[in-house]
């Protein structure tokens, strides 16, 4: 006996499970391909409960079905740390967005950017002075100089005396004492909250990268993290979302399941844009757009294919950077089924012409 069901929500993890614990065979059908051969079948746009299981089951005996993977628990463990890690880095970027935000009302007249506040600089004028302006004139500028040295002893002298007449500046705006005590103190709960943030995120790199490590003694084809290319986090996220690499017979299998398979456009005459179908794993997407961003610089690994692509070739940059993604995905798997360290003359080159320069 086989279990088919469409995968919506949690609960076709719940069901499968299940029916695999009993010895079922198990596999999905795509919820759009319901939805579509549902409108071929009864000729109408109509949705009952009636109407779904026969068109499941008509498509499951077109073997228009997709396969139900069973993650290993280390692969389950990865890929759930990495949709956490995704949104503790997601909660961050929130933060600082509420923290500058109120960083204009208590201090209105701060001049530097926005990365200085979480320098070891800003981290010494939040902990000393919480920010807060009215307190640094208080305290007069030299002592401000010598606490702030202590704290931080690399800061520049320069650097506190900008603080310091932004700080002048600021306290012209003569807020009421207990609004700026209100602000100060909200201000350094946000920021506590933000270094949790940090240290959870650090905490679950961590994690990941432990399991990787596991994963690599059972399959030494698994790449090794390597400078310039891959780090071990960005390893360890791919990994989360790809599964086994042994799972997929050829890389366009892989680039199916992420999403990046091409989809054309044309009839007759009519010549439409190509686009990636986007029905994959979107964090996939994601991560893989996370790993190129840096190889794309000039000079890094994909620097000269990148330009090519965006200056002589006229693509735009967000087309420019699909078209990495896919390459480095294709590449990627290759180097997973050579069990090769990496070879940055081969990763460019196709097998005839690395033999023949060879």
């Amino acid at each position: 006996m086989r279990i088919i069901c469409e995968p919506t929500g949690q609960y076709q993890n719940s069901l499968l499970r299940t029916a695999r614990r009993h010895g079922y065979l198990t596999c999905y059908v795509n919820t759009e391909s319901v939805k579509k051969f549902r409108v071929v079948e009864t000729n109408d746009t109509g949705k009952t409960d009636i109407k779904d299981p026969r068109v499941i089951s008509t498509l499951a005996r077109l073997n228009k079905v997709i396969k139900h993977r069973m993650l290993g628990e280390d692969y389950l463990m990865l890929r759930k740390l990495g949709k956490i890690y995704d949104e503790t880095d997601m909660e961050i970027v929130r933060m600082k967005g509420r923290l500058n935000k109120l960083l204009v009302e208590l201090f209105c007249d701060y001049s530097f950017k926005k990365d200085f506040l979480y320098s070891n600089s800003g981290l010494a004028l939040i902990k000393k002075y919480g920010c807060n302006p009215y307190r640094i004139i208080k305290t007069g500028f030299n002592r401000f100089c010598k606490t702030m040295k202590l704290a931080a002893p690399r800061i520049q002298t320069e650097t506190l005396k900008r603080l310091f007449e932004d700080a002048q500046s600021s306290v012209l705006n003569e807020l009421p004492t207990g609004y700026i005590e209100i602000l100060q103190q909200r201000f350094c709960q946000l920021f506590q909250d933000y270094m949790n943030q940090r240290k959870r995120k650090e905490d679950i790199v961590k994690k990941m990268i432990e399991i990787l490590m596991r994963l690599r003694e059972k399959d030494p084809n698994i790449p090794p993290p390597t400078p310039g290319v891959i780090s071990a986090k960005n390893l360890a996220r791919l990994l989360g979302e790809a599964g086994p690499l042994s799972d997929f017979s050829d890389w366009r299998k892989l680039m199916r399941y992420f999403g990046l398979n091409i989809r054309m456009r044309q009839s007759g005459k009519y010549q439409g844009q190509y686009k990636i179908t986007k029905k994959g794993r979107p964090l996939g997407r994601k991560v893989l757009d996370n790993i190129i961003l840096p190889l794309v610089k000039k000079g890094c690994l994909y620097g000269d294919y990148y330009h090519v692509k965006k200056e002589r070739e006229k693509r735009p940059g967000n087309k420019a950077m699909t078209i990495v993604m896919r390459n480095f995905l294709k590449k990627f798997y290759g180097w997973y089924q050579s069990g090769k360290a990496f070879d940055q003359k081969r990763f460019f080159n196709s097998e005839s012409r690395y033999s023949k320069a060879a």
